[in-house]
């Protein structure tokens, strides 16, 4: 699963939109976020995982490594 992707459930999820998880990503990382330029790590595919992360955690999920069986 790409960045994109990922964002793309925890929008679905949530009922947020991109302006919302750039404010969120904003508020929690420190630095600048727009819906533009979120949009364009994901196109991209260069979000960072810590940012994924810190997105994740924000809304209440838990990123949880499991060995496939």
């Amino acid at each position: 699963m790409n960045s994109r992707k990922f964002v793309k459930i925890l929008c679905a999820n949530e009922a947020l939109k991109y302006e919302n998880i750039a404010k969120i990503l904003a508020e929690k990382t420190g630095r600048h976020f727009t819906r533009s330029s979120l949009s364009d790590k994901l196109c991209k595919d260069t979000l960072r995982f810590s940012e994924a992360f810190i997105l994740a955690d924000a809304l209440g999920y838990d990123l949880v490594p499991v060995k496939r069986k």
